[in-house]
């Protein structure tokens, strides 16, 4: 049988890798991929931000897929290869995940066997490329394995802060090859099926200590309430504090009157100071039109929080 391929995706909190795996899930190249996708938080928002059927794609929300949840990785992967539906698979990582751990689970029994790995592809935020860095020692980490980047956002900076970006992305990964993106878009070509994975270069991984962002302070809030008023939801929003540097969410906006039951889907994400929000999808019949959130940032006030997001569904 032929070993299906596989991508990891790893990157910092915000750096864009769901935006770029819907772009590849969405884009026309004759693929069948099926998608595993981790959250650190209880409340699994990526997996609702996915564009693709649910057949073909499984969620491993809290916990981290380079330990916690590792076992579940290789159920799940299992699951999809054997379920005949896909002939590609990528693994979108928490952003607070280390990528090659990940990497090993494809490179033992029974994995190794029916699966191969293709590459693992690091996504970075032009933007605050130097906070990640600095803020938590997993992005580094996460950079350093990377066979390919995708230097993201590059519209969002001048072209001599991308050329200082991607002098100091050479230091560390010397080797891999630098994409420039906006909204994760790419080549796929130069993406899926190239076989650019060097085992000797990350298979050797064995650190005594696993703590990245276990014990770095990091912490997430997920929660869940009703549809929300559109002003008051954005007023809430742009209050946030600045120790909350990552959110994001899929949000229900009320009905424009009552029984009119035109509620919209909006996908909502917060990276430092930008924040946006953007249609999805039509909300699907049977589905619960609710609001889910996660806030992910340092010494969290969760009483605070649910109780400024919940005067928004007031």
């Amino acid at each position: 049988m032929e070993k299906i391929p596989v991508t990891i995706v790893t990157g910092a909190l915000g750096a864009g890798k769901t935006t770029f795996v819907n772009y590849v899930l969405t884009a026309e190249h004759g693929l069948k991929v099926g998608v595993i996708v981790n959250e650190y938080g209880a409340v699994g928002i990526d997996g609702a931000l996915m564009m693709t059927t649910k057949e073909k794609m499984i969620e491993l929300p809290n916990g981290c897929v380079c330990c916690t949840v590792r076992g579940d990785l290789l159920e799940a992967a299992k699951q999809l290869i054997k379920s005949g539906k896909v002939d590609y698979l990528m693994v979108e990582t928490s952003g607070l995940a280390e990528a090659v751990p990940v990497a090993q689970t494809f490179n033992v029994p029974p994995l190794v066997d029916e699966a191969e790995l293709d590459s693992i592809i690091c996504v970075l935020d032009a933007e605050y490329y130097e906070d990640n860095m600095k803020r938590n020692k997993t992005a580094l980490e996460q950079l350093q394995c990377a066979d390919i980047v995708l230097l993201n956002k590059v519209d969002l900076v001048d072209k001599k802060k991308v050329e200082i970006v991607k002098k100091d992305i050479k230091k560390h990964v010397p080797t891999a090859m630098i994409i420039e993106t906006e909204k994760g878009r790419a080549n796929l070509k130069l993406l899926l099926g190239v076989g650019k994975f060097n085992p000797d270069k990350h298979l050797e991984w064995d650190r005594k200590e696993h703590d990245h962002a276990h014990n770095t302070g990091m912490e997430t809030y997920s929660t869940i309430t009703g549809p929300v008023d559109s002003d008051k939801f954005e007023e809430f929003w742009t209050k946030l504090p600045e120790n909350i540097f990552r959110a994001k969410g899929i949000v229900c906006i009320k009905e424009s009157k009552p029984g009119a039951s035109d509620e919209l889907r909006v996908a909502f994400h917060k990276v430092g100071k930008r924040w946006d929000m953007e249609f999805t999808r039509p909300w699907e019949e049977g589905e619960v039109k609710e609001t889910k959130v996660v806030f992910i940032g340092t010494k969290l006030k969760p009483k605070e929080l649910q109780k400024g997001l919940d005067k928004t569904t007031s």
